[in-house]
């Protein structure tokens, strides 16, 4: 592991330390019923969500910055089916209701109108690159799965909707995305086949407003 992906993982870890220190302390605020020993966990409570907010800003800036679209760039070229089964297994696993809606709308204007700038629409973009890939590994699926297509979709789908219904959108919904369809796996190689799908499916309009 790189320092790039060594920091990204320690963020994370910090992330995932300080939710659970906030939880412990918003805990003892509703049992406490003393005026200064309430004022000081408002205070320490409000130092933990920003320590939290100033992690989230820089795994982000990390997430989004030129070595991280140049490692999946390279990371791209080297999935393969085996990629592709790993990271379409975890989601195909789980329970999803079927939509057989389907429409085509150029990417380009897709893009536009889902609020996806900068790097956020250079990082999808990247996926064109096994763009077909996908579509060939679906194919063979349905030989095995035959119904792997609807499953891809649906959970795909699910997820986003439970995103959305959290507030994300636009770019922040498209690396909240990105982190499901890798399972947030570090390995450049599994991010990037997380992508590809990812963009296989944002070009069908299986994802994302259509």
């Amino acid at each position: 592991m790189d320092l790039h992906q060594q920091r990204k993982q320690d963020l994370k870890e910090h992330i995932d330390e300080d939710y659970m220190l906030l939880k412990e302390l918003e805990d003892d605020l509703r049992l406490t019923q003393e005026t200064q020993p309430k004022r000081k966990l408002k205070k320490h409570i409000e130092e933990v969500k920003g320590r939290i907010k100033e992690y989230k800003n820089e795994l982000d800036s990390l997430s989004n910055s030129q070595q991280e679209q140049d490692l999946l760039v390279n990371a791209m070229a080297n999935i393969t089916f085996r990629e592709l089964d790993m990271v379409t297994d975890g989601i195909l696993s789980m329970p999803v209701e079927f939509d057989e809606s389907y429409t085509v709308v150029p990417v380009v204007i897709k893009m536009s109108k889902n609020e996806l700038t900068g790097s956020a629409q250079s990082r999808l973009t990247s996926g064109v690159i096994q763009a077909r890939m996908v579509g060939k590994f679906v194919e063979n699926m349905v030989n095995v799965i035959p119904d792997f297509p609807e499953k891809l979709k649906a959970g795909f789908a699910r997820e986003y909707h439970n995103l959305r219904a959290t507030g994300l959108k636009g770019n922040a919904l498209l690396d909240a995305l990105h982190e499901f369809s890798c399972n947030r796996s570090l390995d450049y190689e599994l991010r990037a086949a997380g992508l590809a799908v990812l963009y296989y499916l944002f070009e069908k309009c299986e994802v994302f407003e259509r």
